[in-house]
């Protein structure tokens, strides 16, 4: 499957932002940093020209324990959503966009979240988690869409 309407260039851009460079990590293991495996996906679907990453979903990194910049990961997270197709029914794990959403939200929230192809409904679902970050991503996303 090629890569549909999706701006892997902008997301990369805002990726980039929540990278907290070697000067801050150390040495730079992509295999267990969750920015390092979103840039990662990001670089294959360019590569490929595929906006399918087999397994993707399984092999986001469980153990990164970092503490990352909160309002970079909110731009990075926005940006994500703004390229989802909100598919719905025809959601797929392995998808660029959503191998990509699970890596952000697991640094910026801790865990992962169920996703339906519905940006609103997931929107909804952190805001029930995390009233906080939910009203912060909501009001990012309405902000950034209207733009």
């Amino acid at each position: 499957m090629a890569a549909r309407n999706i701006d892997l260039d902008r997301m990369q851009e805002f990726i980039d932002r929540c990278c907290k460079t070697e000067s801050e990590c150390g040495t730079c293991n992509r295999t267990h940093c969750l920015v390092g495996f979103a840039q990662t996906a990001l670089a294959y679907a360019r590569q490929k020209n595929t906006s399918r990453i087999p397994r993707g979903h399984e092999l986001v990194p469980q153990d990164d324990l970092r503490v990352y910049y909160q309002e970079d990961l909110i731009n990075a997270l926005v940006e994500v959503l703004l390229q989802c197709q909100n598919c719905r029914d025809n959601h797929e794990e392995e998808c660029v966009i959503n191998v990509t959403r699970r890596a952000l939200e697991l640094a910026l929230l801790g865990e992962n979240f169920d996703y339906e192809g519905s940006v609103f409904t997931y929107l909804m679902q952190l805001n029930r988690h995390n009233r906080e970050i939910g009203a912060r991503l909501l009001k990012a996303y309405q902000d950034r869409k209207g733009n």
